[in-house]
C-alpha cells in the first residue's frame, strides 16, 4: 500500500452521480487525513480538475440504475467518466448493495475497485492507498523497458 504521506497528499475527488453526499464523503476521509479530498456533484467539474491535473483518485458515489434508456453496463452502471479513463486515474465505484455480478460488471465497464457504500472511512482510505500504488507500479512498469532501451542505444553508437 502507498506510504501515509503519499496518501494524506492524495488529490481524490468524491463525485456525486445521485442521492449520495459527496461533501459527506469527502469530509470523511479528510478526518482520515486526506486533507486533499473534495466532493463534487458532476461530471463537467470533475472534468475541470482532471484537466488542472488535481486528481489522483476518483471515489464514485452511485447506485445501479433502474433499467431506463440510458447508456449503461448490463448490470444498470453508469460507465466511469470519460475523462478520467483518458488521463489514466484509476475510479472507486461505492454501491448500495454489492454483489459478484455487480462487481465483475464494474470491472468490465472500467472501474479499478468496487466496494459498498455503507464501507468504513478507513477500509475506502486504505483502498485509495492501494490504486495510488497500483498507478504507480505502472507507471514504473512503463518507464521501465525505456530505461532499458537507452543504455543500449548508447552502447551500439560507440
Amino acid at each position: 500500500m502507498a506510504g501515509v504521506k503519499q496518501i494524506r497528499a492524495a488529490r481524490v475527488v468524491v463525485l456525486r452521480l445521485d442521492g449520495v453526499d459527496a461533501a459527506t464523503a469527502a469530509e470523511r476521509l479528510q478526518r482520515l487525513g486526506m486533507v486533499h479530498a473534495v466532493g463534487l456533484s458532476s461530471a463537467t467539474e470533475l472534468s475541470v480538475h482532471i484537466e488542472g491535473g488535481k486528481v489522483d483518485v476518483v471515489v464514485i458515489a452511485a447506485s445501479p440504475l433502474p433499467s431506463t434508456g440510458v447508456d449503461a453496463s448490463p448490470a444498470g452502471l453508469l460507465p466511469p467518466p470519460a475523462a478520467a479513463i483518458r488521463a489514466g486515474i484509476p475510479c472507486l465505484l461505492l454501491v448500495d448493495s454489492m454483489s459478484r455480478t455487480l462487481r465483475r460488471s464494474a470491472m468490465a465497464c472500467g472501474y479499478a475497485a468496487v466496494m459498498g457504500v455503507d464501507s468504513a472511512p478507513r477500509l475506502i482510505y486504505r483502498r485509495v492507498g492501494a490504486l495510488m500504488q497500483r498507478v504507480r507500479r505502472l507507471g514504473r512498469a512503463r518507464a521501465a523497458p525505456d530505461q532499458i532501451d537507452a543504455p543500449d542505444a548508447a552502447a551500439l553508437k560507440s
